[in-house]
């Protein structure tokens, strides 16, 4: 069999993957970034776009990579809402992590 879309299952994957390691790297400050808060709010505006990239590779050719495409952008995108939710909760986590 000929993978249809292979190249939408590879972007739908890579952006929450990227998404992570941003955050990862915010969270522990590992490196300096330029405005920090930046890689907490960008799945807000990125995820959408890896899932419908997801979807539409899910229609065109029903692969696993494409499940977990869906799945890793649903999640990566509900990280910034439970950020908030957590950080309204606890004020103390924000100042540390700031």
């Amino acid at each position: 069999m000929v993978k249809k879309n292979r190249i939408g299952t590879f972007i739908s994957i890579l952006i929450p993957v990227l998404l992570i390691i941003f955050n990862v790297n915010f969270i522990y400050k590992i490196t300096l970034t330029v405005i920090p808060g930046l890689s907490i709010f960008l799945p807000i505006f990125l995820c959408p776009i890896g899932f419908l990239l997801a979807i539409l590779s899910h229609i065109v050719d029903k692969n696993t990579g494409a499940k977990i495409g869906i799945i890793l952008n649903v999640i990566v995108f509900l990280i910034p809402f439970i950020w908030m939710i957590y950080c309204s909760y606890d004020h103390h986590a924000l100042d540390s992590l700031v």
